[in-house]
């Protein structure tokens, strides 16, 4: 949404939405100068207040650093990630040099009754009584990005439990552990709002949006994985450039 003191969304919020997507247009390299909060006061028209909060939030998600009697310069850019290419959260991030970690929240076998369904009603799809859930947090540079629910058949997910899971992503795990090759997963990425769960987790205020991830990961036609992931959407960015005969897709990630 472009910014507007119309709107019924905090200026603060606004404003630190239109800078970062701003950096993260590419604009800008890292350790170029940012501009002055008197400039962004004059081209916004916002109170020093304003841009105080919007830059304070800059600043704490890493875009952004202060040094003292120089100025304020660009911190970071996004990160991309290959759509169309079926790898883990982990292999991705660790090939483009980044260090990704993972909270490991909980493992435990659920049954696939009406309770589970109502929620994650594709957990059907993998045609089991019993499944293992995997709730993690990911994070990149110790920044929280996704909050995960891994389904999976029971038989891997009880041999999966059996591993360290918050250094390496379950794929490299199931592929060279576990004998598991996915040979294609079904994606779909859409928009919601925050729960309070996935607030909290998050680091964010309840009903702010979020993105949605849910994919299905197959093993010779058989699905043996369903994930729920849920995304900070201030941290995530999903471009797609269009060609006449090709279709490039991008991941960005902030």
């Amino acid at each position: 949404m472009a910014f507007s003191k119309s709107a019924p969304i905090q200026l603060h919020y606004q404003l630190a939405n239109e800078l970062r997507n701003y950096i993260q247009s590419g604009s800008w390299n890292i350790g170029d100068l940012f501009p002055t909060d008197r400039e962004i006061m004059e081209k916004y028209k916002v109170s020093a207040t304003t841009v105080r909060r919007a830059v304070k939030q800059l600043v704490e998600e890493g875009w952004i650093e202060r040094q003292p009697g120089k100025g304020t310069f660009i911190k970071k850019e996004p990160i991309k990630e290959e759509l169309g290419k079926l790898t883990g959260f982990f292999e991705e991030m660790t090939n483009k040099g980044f260090v990704p970690k993972a909270e490991v929240l909980d493992i435990i076998e659920v049954d696939v009754d009406e309770a589970l369904l109502k929620k994650f009603l594709e957990v059907k799809l993998l045609n089991e009584e019993k499944v293992m859930l995997i709730k993690k947090l990911h994070k990149i540079n110790d920044k929280k990005l996704i909050y995960v629910n891994s389904f999976w058949k029971l038989e891997y997910g009880k041999e999966l439990a059996k591993y360290d899971l918050s250094n390496t992503g379950v794929y490299e795990i199931a592929d060279r552990f576990l004998n598991v090759q996915l040979t294609k997963a079904e994606e779909t990425i859409s928009a919601k709002a925050a729960s309070k769960e996935e607030a909290t987790l998050l680091d964010i205020k309840k009903g702010e949006p979020v993105l949605l991830m849910e994919r299905l990961s197959y093993q010779d036609n058989v699905p043996i994985e369903y994930a729920y992931n849920v995304y900070r959407a201030d941290r995530y960015r999903y471009n797609i450039t269009l060609h006449k005969n090709q279709i490039n897709k991008e991941i960005v990630i902030g």
